[in-house]
């Protein structure tokens, strides 16, 4: 029963590094210091390394056919990453993100991991596609984009004004305003997606990205 445990704890905290390394690979892409894009692109294939070496352990169990896989990704994102460094484009760092999230996703699945993260992971992933939709210049994409993260919100707004929910009632309080903000903002971003407001787009993407890595952070403090 021990080693299940453990393996599903090694499970999660491998989930969330990646999640974390996406989320500094997001900040890292709409970025313009190439110190800041060095810095998580290095920290990115530091980590895709460990990863490597471990699938190459002899205790590690399992099946060949998934460790190949994640190997060829292992690869992919090296020479990826040491053939363009800082000259990365958006499309670049993206498909570095989406191979964190992907994986990520995999291994919360594995395990049906607990509410908070899978709330994290939503939020990030939302903030990506609205991301992803804006770089794309796809109207019909950002509106998705924009429903999908407000049927988030609405979720979690419903969960925080639950009187059972555990959580202290200022963060309880403060998840609900923002979750008020971002229906008020999506409201005002759907109006016109075809000159969409960068800077309130922007703060909406940024409320994710903070309240998921917040998320993150409270579940390995746990």
């Amino acid at each position: 029963m021990n080693g299940k445990i453990d393996q599903v704890k090694n499970a999660e905290n491998e989930a969330i590094i990646l999640l974390n390394h996406a989320m500094e690979l997001s900040r890292a892409a709409v970025s313009n210091d190439d110190l800041e894009k060095v810095s998580a692109l290095d920290s990115n294939l530091k980590l895709w390394v460990e990863i490597e070496t471990s699938l190459k352990s002899a205790k590690n169990l399992l099946p060949e056919d998934i460790k190949n896989n994640i190997i060829k990704l292992s690869k992919f994102v090296e020479r990826l990453t040491l053939s363009k460094g800082a000259k990365m484009t958006k499309s670049d760092f993206d498909c570095l993100i989406n191979i964190n999230m992907q994986i990520s996703e995999g291994l919360l699945e594995a395990v049906k991991n607990n509410l908070a993260t899978e709330e994290a992971f939503s939020l990030l992933k939302c903030a990506i596609d609205l991301s992803m939709a804006r770089e794309n210049g796809d109207a019909k994409e950002l509106v998705s984009a924009l429903d999908n993260n407000l049927k988030l919100w609405v979720y979690i707004k419903t969960l925080a004004s639950k009187e059972e929910n555990p959580l202290p009632k200022d963060t309880k309080s403060n998840l609900i305003k923002l979750a008020d903000y971002v229906s008020s903002k999506t409201l005002e971003l759907g109006k016109n997606v075809e000159d969409i407001n960068n800077k309130a787009l922007d703060t909406m993407i940024m409320t994710n990205l903070q309240i998921s890595e917040g998320l993150m952070t409270k579940r390995i403090a746990c």
